[in-house]
């Protein structure tokens, strides 16, 4: 089979949505010949010294002249990529009279609010996985302050207003098929493509080889990792809160805080205020190989981000045996099952009920070490088998013959 893949983000050894791009591509041509057509702001990252180009796979690297002047950076990127494909349909064509494909695939950016316009080259079209849908209720982001409270109402209204694209509703109708991150995000789909939208995350991961369980020593404290960026809507200032009631509940816990980002300030004053600021052991952004090794000192993994799409972190922490505790909304349930993590409810919740739930849970795996050892050797069997790179990648082609034998 004859692949055309749009990835505007796609470059080789990093997370998010690049290295999504370019593991999908690499799966994909393990059994296929894939094109890939990305922005040419990754030509470097692409061909960059040491780098090898996954077999049967080709990239084009496109940018229309009217928009080679603008910048790729992170107030640009939104613009810059609805525009770009606004182009990418006669590249695309012209590629498909060279090469006739027998099928296109987009997968980054994976916004819901953007479109794709590949459905047009007359092959079938999977658009997805995409994400984007994910939020919280208002009650959650009470405590969220100053720029990031403004950025969470901002997402909100647009998501509400991507349902009268008239180009986001053209992109669905074009589509065999419609893959979401979330049900969040399904749910926030223009409604006449709901129904026919498939839930199914869009990440994977190689788990390490020889990573056991490993047991918490008896008097040995539980030592509790939140990783990610330190923005308003991770939920970082619910697990400071959460870690400060489990000590107030007399829970011997080492709770490492490892990121960095604009919401730090904030969220050194919500540690004073808790009393906890110095019993926080506060990292920075570290390289991946030393993550690893932090994840081996772990004994579970607290993560109660608001809407994330997906979650690379849940992974990772399960692939080195961590339990994991979250919430019900967003991309880490998706992630995890009801034996590997403890996932807090937010129904009909106030930030107080949830951040009770959160320390609930932590209290609970620093008092029943079998359990959190039988989640943790859960957490291993998980990543090694349903959340493999390889499975999440062949899965599409399962789903896209049903929905072709249903035609």
């Amino acid at each position: 089979m004859k692949i055309l893949l749009s990835a505007f983000a796609f470059a080789p050894n990093v997370g998010s949505e690049p290295g999504v791009g370019w593991r999908w591509a690499a799966e994909l041509a393990k059994r296929h010949e894939v094109t890939v057509v990305t922005d040419a702001t990754r030509r470097p990252l692409v061909e960059a010294g040491g780098v090898q180009l996954p077999d049967n796979v080709a990239v084009v690297y496109y940018r229309p002249v009217w928009l080679r002047a603008m910048p790729l950076n992170s107030t640009t990127a939104q613009v810059l990529y609805t525009l770009w494909q606004f182009g990418l349909l006669g590249v695309a064509r012209r590629l498909h009279r060279d090469h006739g494909f027998d099928l296109a695939i987009h997968i980054t950016y994976g916004v819901f609010r953007h479109p794709s316009f590949l459905g047009y080259l007359g092959i079938p079209f999977i658009f997805g996985p995409l994400g984007g849908g994910e939020d919280a209720p208002l009650a959650l982001k009470r405590s969220i302050r100053g720029r990031e409270k403004l950025k969470e109402l901002l997402r909100s209204l647009l998501n509400k207003t991507a349902l009268f694209d008239p180009f986001l509703w053209a992109a669905y109708a074009k589509s065999k098929l419609i893959l979401t991150k979330t049900e969040d995000t399904r749910q926030a789909l223009p409604w006449p493509f709901r129904r026919r939208a498939i839930v199914y995350p869009e990440i994977g991961i190689d788990a390490p080889a020889g990573i056991q369980a490993r047991a918490r020593q008896p008097g040995e404290p539980l030592r509790v990792l939140f990783a990610g960026r330190l923005l308003g809507w991770k939920g970082a200032h619910l697990a400071i809160r959460a870690v400060a009631q489990a000590i107030a509940q007399g829970v011997s816990v080492e709770f490492t805080l490892l990121g960095k980002g604009p919401f730090e300030s904030e969220l050194r004053k919500v540690a004073v205020a808790a009393g906890i600021h110095d019993r926080i052991r506060w990292v920075s952004q570290v390289p991946q190989q030393e993550l690893f090794a932090l994840y081996r000192t772990m004994h579970c993994f607290l993560f109660p981000s608001l809407h994330d799409s997906s979650g690379n972190v849940v992974l990772e922490a399960q692939a080195f045996g961590l339990p994991v505790i979250c919430l019900d909304i967003g991309g880490p349930v998706t992630l995890v099952t009801s034996e590997t993590a403890i996932v807090v409810s937010t129904q009909n919740q106030n930030e107080e009920r949830v951040v009770q739930g959160l320390a609930d849970a932590v209290r609970g795996f620093a008092g029943d070490e079998q359990g959190r050892m039988a989640m943790s050797r859960a957490a291993l069997e998980h990543v090694r088998g349903a959340m493999s790179w390889e499975k999440r990648a062949y899965g599409v082609f399962a789903l896209l013959g049903q929905v072709t034998h249903g035609d």
